[in-house]
């Protein structure tokens, strides 16, 4: 008898009853979100990010730009699973850093060579330079600081601002000197540099040729910048580009852009980039981020530079064309190259750095919006005519401009608050907070609305963090006791989950428009809420596993964010947490804990024995709550028909529950001192009615308002004898009654 076939059942396929949403970024290169697809179509992704040109303290503009683009990132990376290859320059060869570093070097041998101290000709040469500063800023000539002085009391000095936002640094820097000048002390030398390096530079700028020297200034600024990035938790790059490092790529690369037609050398020995040329081409369009802006001369000669030769003496063909290499001048950096010495130019940089380790075409290129018009336009250009390419970038990410209570931020203006300054104020947290709840290509308004805002939601989450791991504790704790607890889900845990899993689907959904952190912010904040709901009404009854799950979901998109979340994924780690040392002994942890223990024994222990009051050993109790433990950093909420609440603070909670004690011990205060005050008003009041009790009914009309009474001594005539009318008998009457009342009661 043969054995029958066995028979794999049928599998049914689920139904797609709904398409998932697609990742769309918004692109500049399109101005709108895009759905992303990977050059490879694979899950690797090609990403170069502009970098920080290092000659000064990075700033909140840098913070809003470089954590937001660690925040897309991110999400990217760790909440869609992309590969990320992320390249990341630094800018160190520049004209600001070229002129900002001769000024240092200069200023630090004009202080040097004076030995720190003010004599005449140092004064002099100071006054000199200040009347060159307020003629070249003002346009205004001087030989007298009160003349200027009154010329600008009678400015309107916001009329001035609008039509030049530098005017009111320009006024700083003449009043600094102005006061060094009348000062003298210490601060001299400080005070009076800004108006002295551009004479000192002027003089003898040129002279200087040790690279020792423009090498020094972005080395640190550099270093101080990769700090202000690691306080601020942003990822390291994959790869650093240097551009001092590159060099001879960047020469290579302006070969390939002129043979292939697109850039032509000067007699100067410059090459420029020929933009009329390269967008007449059938197969490529200039000014692709912002078209509307092509032939700004006024933004085309910023990113230049001011150390560039803007006419067209040295045979320059239009001035839309930008500079690819520049011709050096005494007291600039130089480097070998086929058409003499000099220096690359800024914009070729970035497109020969990420080239170099992304090929020919890139996925993603992040900076700010800033940067778009003329620097990564002409990126673009000048990568696309070296490749002879349509398309080197296919998404342009641009990060919104950070504006402080309204106004733009620029270092130019020296308006800016350094990323060091706000983390004395703010912590690395609230700021990435900040970042996150404004979409990352918005204008960001950096305000006390906003931060107050952060705070709040801040707040609310570690708040849930700690009520969530205490609730945990306790669960641990009734497990450990053997106490027997049902994991039966009611309906209150099967609406938890429900909105947990709706809030799942939101997130990806937020997520896929355009990376929205504000909108995952506001979801998340929204579990949160009714989370706290179903803690507060389910009571003994609470099942902790739903409500871990919501936490650690939470807790994995905070992370996702850029937060750092603890390792069982219960919250985020404390802002100001340094850690602890391992080589710190169990006893030396646990003995202050311990010891309170013991003290609260023995005083309850001694109370018992000698038969206090159920009051005083509660007050033993509220002490131990309010004071002992809470200088431990433990707090305890009491709860009516279960075990006390236990929860770990941070050094800043246990200081605001320290002054929320101290303020409710000064309302008993306040309230004693009133009970007491109304006691002392009652007791006076009744000495006076005792007083007045004393007084018979029969007598106390007898007194010179009358002059006849009757038996019971109502009154019968007035002091003029007339007889006592009516109306007034029965008033009187009703007085003498009461008295009668109240005399009876004094003498029962």
């Amino acid at each position: 008898m043969s054995t029958p076939k066995v028979v794999q059942p049928k599998w049914f396929k689920p139904a797609e009853k709904k398409r998932l949403p697609v990742l769309k970024l918004y692109n500049t290169l399109t101005r709108s979100k895009e759905e992303f697809v990977t050059e490879s179509n694979t899950k690797s992704v090609t990403w170069y990010s502009c970098g920080p040109t290092v000659y000064d303290a990075s700033h909140m503009g840098h913070a809003r730009n470089y954590v937001s683009i660690d925040i897309n990132r991110r999400i990217l990376q760790d909440y869609f699973g992309f590969d990320i290859n992320f390249v990341q320059n630094v800018t160190d060869i520049d004209d600001k850093i070229i002129i900002r570093a001769r000024q240092n070097f200069l200023f630090e041998q004009f202080v040097e060579k004076n030995d720190n101290k003010v004599n005449d000709n140092v004064v002099n040469e100071v006054e000199t330079a200040l009347f060159k500063f307020i003629e070249k800023n003002f346009k205004q000539r001087f030989t007298k600081i009160e003349e200027y002085q009154s010329w600008l009391a009678g400015l309107d000095i916001e009329k001035q601002k609008a039509e030049n936002p530098k005017f009111p640094m320009h006024i700083t820097s003449a009043s600094n000197a102005i006061t060094s000048l009348s000062s003298k002390d210490e601060t001299f030398f400080e005070l009076a540099k800004d108006v002295l390096v551009p004479v000192l530079d002027e003089k003898f700028g040129a002279t200087l040729s040790d690279p020792e020297i423009f090498r020094k200034l972005p080395a640190y600024w550099e270093q101080r910048y990769d700090q202000d990035m690691a306080a601020l938790n942003v990822l390291p790059a994959t790869v650093t580009t240097r551009v001092s490092e590159y060099v001879p790529e960047i020469v290579s690369f302006v070969e390939s852009i002129i043979s292939n037609g697109y850039a032509y050398s000067t007699s100067d020995g410059s090459v420029y980039f020929d933009t009329a040329k390269f967008d007449a081409s059938e197969n490529h369009d200039y000014a692709k981020c912002q078209p509307w802006n092509k032939g700004q001369l006024d933004l085309i000669l910023d990113g230049e530079g001011s150390l560039s030769d803007f006419s067209s003496k040295n045979g320059k063909r239009s001035p839309n064309d930008f500079a690819l290499w520049k011709a050096s001048k005494p007291g600039e950096p130089e480097w070998e190259s086929p058409w003499g010495k000099g220096r690359p130019g800024w914009h070729i940089e970035c497109s020969v750095m990420a080239s170099d380790v992304h090929g020919s075409v890139i996925d993603i290129h992040t900076g700010g919006i800033d940067l778009a018009f003329p620097h990564h336009d002409n990126e673009l250009a000048q990568s696309e005519a070296c490749f002879d390419n349509h398309q080197w970038i296919n998404y342009f990410l641009h990060t919104g401009h950070l504006h402080i209570e309204g106004q733009k931020m620029s270092k130019s203006l020296k308006n800016f608050i350094t990323i060091e300054e706000a983390l004395e104020k703010y912590s690395a947290r609230q700021l990435r907070l900040a970042f996150a709840s404004v979409q990352w290509n918005s204008q960001l308004d950096f305000k006390d609305s906003l931060l107050n805002e952060v705070k709040s939601t801040e707040l609310s989450l570690t708040n849930f963090f700690r009520n969530v791991r205490a609730l945990n504790n306790d669960y641990k704790h009734s497990l450990a006791a053997m106490q027997i607890i049902s994991k039966k889900l009611s309906i209150e845990e099967k609406a938890l989950l429900e909105e947990l899993k709706l809030t799942q689907e939101k997130v990806y959904e937020s997520f896929c428009d355009n990376l929205s952190t504000p909108q995952v912010l506001k979801q998340l904040n929204d579990l949160l809420t009714k989370s706290n709901t179903y803690i507060a009404s389910i009571g003994s009854e609470l099942k902790i596993e739903p409500l871990l799950a919501v936490t650690r979901y939470i807790s994995k998109i905070l992370g996702v964010i850029g937060f750092q979340i603890r390792s069982d994924g219960l919250g985020w780690l404390d802002d100001s947490s340094s850690g602890s040392s391992s080589s710190i002994s169990k006893e030396d942890v646990v003995m202050p804990y311990v010891k309170c223990l013991s003290q609260f024994r023995d005083e309850v222990r001694q109370l018992a024995m000698n038969g206090a009051p159920s009051s005083d050993l509660l007050q033993v109790t509220d002490r131990l709550r309010n004071q002992e433990l809470l200088e431990l950093n433990v707090a305890i909420d009491d709860r009516q028909g279960q075990s006390s609440l236990v929860k770990f603070l941070t050094e800043k909670e246990k200081s605001e529950m320290i002054e929320l004690n101290q303020e409710k011990l000064r309302k008993e205060a306040e309230k004693q001192s009133r009970k007491l005050e109304q006691l002392k008003i009652k007791e006076a009041k009744e000495l006076e009615r005792l007083e007045k009790a004393k007084l018979s009914p029969q007598d106390m009309f007898k007194n010179n308002q009358y002059t006849e009474w009757d038996e019971d001594g109502l009154p019968i005539k007035d002091k003029d004898g007339n007889e006592v009318t009516k109306s007034m008998t029965k008033k009187l009457k009703k007085q003498w009654l009461a008295q009668k009342k109240l005399h009876e009661e004094f003498h029962s």
